[in-house]
């Protein structure tokens, strides 16, 4: 029977996201859901929280492109997280709550800017393509 709850598992390392240089402010990537850890799953989806991160850190996510679409939820305390997202080339900063829906094939980044909270991504796919 496939599990239909989970425990989830630390995330090292995910294309297009740099892991090694980042700062102490930055927790574990945790992977929740994908076809990897439940089979059938058709979304794949991910967190990371920062405690109070420092402005001038240095991005993490290069530009990309997905073949499905995706959605960001930025969830902290009203302004306390702040976010830029560029999407094909236009920069939005967005502060916590919020949140942003990219549709497949639309190149994309994230920059934590500052502060605190949990990013979740959610990937309409079993799996990060």
């Amino acid at each position: 029977m496939t599990p239909l709850t989970l425990t989830p598992h630390e995330l090292d390392e995910l294309a297009h996201h740099a892991e090694a240089a980042l700062p102490a402010a930055y927790g574990a990537r945790l992977w929740w859901m994908g076809a990897d850890l439940v089979a059938g799953a058709d979304i794949f989806v991910t967190s990371r929280s920062v405690i109070d991160l420092e402005p001038g850190s240095e991005p993490s996510v290069s530009p990309h492109t997905h073949d499905v679409s995706q959605t960001y939820l930025f969830l902290g305390e009203p302004g306390a997280l702040e976010v830029e997202v560029t999407i094909d080339s236009e920069d939005t900063v967005l502060v916590s709550p919020a949140s942003v829906f990219i549709p497949a094939g639309v190149y994309h980044r994230l920059y934590l800017r500052r502060g605190t909270g949990t990013v979740v991504a959610i990937l309409r796919d079993g799996g990060y393509s």
